[in-house]
């Protein structure tokens, strides 16, 4: 009897060794896998691969949420040199057409996009599209570098009252 109890406790004193090793063992395993896929992204990160973000979001990798944040910033900036190259070559519809891709979202650099988009949009004859981004351009960014060329671009495009009101604006520049 005293034997039959000792080869039950040892038995069960094994069944939760064995139970701790494995589940412990499980743990460790996707632990293991879950640092490959961070490994993976960060391959992808540093290659600066498009695939990414879609990447990141499909593997629910949230250590690496402060660098898809850096990566959306990087490639929107990298859209707006892209935009600004196109103006400067004289391609104002594939520079306005990569400025509307990326107009909605929330980025340091919204006044350089609405202003570029407002000028392309002039440049393609689209007048109306351009007063719109201008005067949006001109109520919210009223500090940006580019003010008094939209503004300039804004009056030649403007009836004579809105005319009047940049001329105003643009007296009180001249002071600064």
């Amino acid at each position: 009897m005293r034997m039959e109890k000792l080869v039950l406790i040892f038995a069960t004193i094994f069944c939760f060794l064995f139970v701790f090793v494995y589940s412990y063992n499980v743990n460790l395993s996707n632990k293991i896998k879950r640092m490959e896929k961070i490994i993976k992204a960060y391959e992808l990160y540093t290659s600066e691969s498009k695939e990414f973000a879609n990447y990141v979001k499909e593997n629910n990798l949230k250590e690496l949420e402060p660098l898809l944040s850096k990566y959306m910033l990087n490639d929107i900036r990298l859209k707006i040199d892209k935009a600004k190259q196109f103006y400067r070559e004289g391609n104002y519809s594939d520079a306005s057409a990569l400025l509307r891709e990326i107009k909605d979202t929330e980025n340091p650099w919204m006044d350089e996009i609405y202003f570029y988009l407002g000028m392309s949009l002039y440049k393609l004859g689209e007048i109306e599209s351009s007063k719109l981004f201008l005067s949006t351009f001109m109520d919210n960014f009223q500090y940006s570098i580019y003010r008094k060329e939209a503004l300039l671009l804004l009056k030649e495009l403007s009836n004579d009252e809105i005319k009047k009101q940049i001329d105003k604006v643009l007296s009180s520049m001249k002071g600064l």
